[in-house]
């Protein structure tokens, strides 16, 4: 299990992490338990610069979407010796609806890169950069992806957003159904 530019888990941020943690030193199924719940729990969901970047980068920002928080996970896993791989589907734009701010919509390709990582469990694999071009990628990196950030934490504080075509519950309505 070589490093890659993106598995980085050589890396002193990944390699203090892991030591810290304990995690090589628990059992096959405790270490991938531990490192799943690190990254799932206090790797925040947020948007990076891009897909593309290493694990420490990963790390480093706190947070991450499904391909990044999929590349962390990796080299934590084959930083302790697990075997892993990843997987891929694209998803439609549609379903980022909300946290994609609606003046930037247009500008996200209509299908998105989904991924997940699975590992090898020794009896059989268990599963648990987009092309903006350019100028889109520029203002991916530098401005969008903030505003999208801005608008997830805005969403865990129970702010929705409007989304043309999707009705927000009317706050009178539920008042009735409450009483009656």
């Amino acid at each position: 299990m070589a490093k890659t530019r993106l598995l980085d888990f050589d890396a002193t941020s990944i390699a203090k992490l892991i030591e810290e943690r304990g995690w090589a030193d628990l059992p096959s199924d405790d270490r991938i338990g531990a490192i799943y719940d690190f990254v799932r729990n206090e790797i925040t969901f947020g948007y990076n610069r891009a897909d593309d970047i290493p694990a420490s980068e990963v790390l480093a920002d706190g947070h991450g979407q499904c391909n990044t928080k999929g590349t962390l996970l990796m080299a934590l896993l084959r930083g302790v010796g697990v075997r892993c791989r990843l997987h891929g589907f694209t998803i439609h734009k549609a379903l980022q609806r909300g946290v994609v701010p609606e003046l930037v919509y247009p500008l996200a390709p209509s299908e998105i890169l989904h991924s997940w990582v699975e590992v090898d469990l020794g009896d059989g694999w268990v599963n648990h950069r987009q092309n903006f071009g350019f100028v889109r990628d520029l203002l991916y990196r530098h401005v969008i992806r903030h505003w999208m950030n801005a608008r997830v934490r805005r969403i865990r504080r129970g702010i929705l957003p409007p989304v043309p075509g999707f009705d927000r519950p009317n706050h009178r309505h539920e008042e009735t159904n409450r009483a009656a």
